[in-house]
């Protein structure tokens, strides 16, 4: 079953957050960071971070079941409020310079664009023009970060030889030690019957009469460029495309302009979105009690997060 672009792990911000402070996922190549963290600047309102895309085809573009689940800025405000209780509850214990990388915005933007904007395929233009199909690298990634080995992780985790049945000198920790504490106070709202109707709904979308009679279209458009292919989810490794390559080929951009044009000729985006959008209302009215139930466990923890990140600003 084909999935949307976001189910696909396009969510940027939780993958970036999972991995700090994880050192059961830690690959071989790591590095720990023990020093201070600069003093950052004035956090933006979370009304400031795009949750849908600012261009392209896909602009300003929305779906029924996107209120089911954390949008890109709730996911912010989660990982910031995880690390600022992380950093606090750490200072009780001695630990004043606790200092995982500052969650980004510019991640947080970048999975607001690509959420949607790629969600039909590349969308926009001028990225089209200017890096393929490549994603655009708005800010360098973030080093992967580990609480420093000893008495630092011990109490972080909860557990090490620096513990001794709960206590950490003297002093009792929480249990799973202040990463513990830390998603007991702010759980990540889990909704499982979102992305599964999500998911659905895609599925019976690009199978919709109205969906394929367009691809045909963008197919035909496309031949005319000089480009064989039959969908817009294309496959790039068939095409002898590399995405892990640091810039895109000549062959790459061409393909990928001429993907976007031919969608804005024939109005792909626009109508495999509405019937996108008709599957969704439709998964919404038959699953509408667990899909409430959901929401509101989201909501919750969406203003939970948003009240303190609020008072930390």
């Amino acid at each position: 079953m084909k999935t949307p672009f976001k189910a696909l792990g396009a969510t940027l911000l939780t993958g970036v957050l999972v991995a700090c402070g994880s050192t059961e996922q830690a690959g071989q190549n790591t590095r720990t960071v023990t020093a201070a963290v600069p003093e950052s600047p004035p956090r933006l309102p979370l009304s400031g971070i795009l949750t849908a895309p600012s261009s392209g085809l896909a602009k300003g573009l929305t779906l029924p079941l996107d209120d089911y689940s954390l949008n890109s800025a709730d996911q912010y405000a989660w990982q910031v409020a995880i690390q600022d209780r992380w950093q606090s509850c750490m200072a009780q214990y001695g630990f004043k310079d606790f200092g995982p990388p500052e969650p980004s915005i510019q991640a947080a933007t970048a999975q607001a664009e690509a959420d949607m904007g790629r969600r039909y395929g590349i969308s926009d233009l001028e990225s089209a023009r200017k890096h393929g199909y490549h994603l655009p690298r708005t800010a360098p990634e973030p080093s992967h970060w580990e609480p420093a080995k000893g008495a630092e992780e011990a109490v972080f985790t909860g557990d090490g030889a620096e513990v001794t049945d709960g206590l950490y000198e003297g002093k009792r920790i929480p249990d799973g030690g202040c990463r513990g504490e830390a998603k007991r106070m702010f759980p990540m709202a889990l909704t499982p019957h979102s992305a599964e109707a999500e998911a659905r709904a895609y599925e019976k979308s690009m199978d919709d009469s109205d969906v394929t009679k367009v691809f045909e279209k963008w197919s035909t458009c496309m031949k005319g460029r000089g480009f064989k292919v039959g969908t817009p989810l294309i496959e790039h490794d068939d095409l002898g495309i590399s995405l892990t390559t640091p810039t895109p080929s000549v062959e790459e951009t061409a393909l990928a302009v001429a993907d976007v044009e031919c969608k804005k000729k024939t109005d792909l985006v626009g109508v495999w979105h509405g019937k996108e959008k008709a599957w969704q209302q439709q998964e919404l009215a038959k699953n509408a009690a667990g899909l409430e139930k959901e929401k509101k466990q989201k909501d919750r923890v969406a203003a939970k997060v948003a009240q303190a990140y609020k008072n930390e600003s």
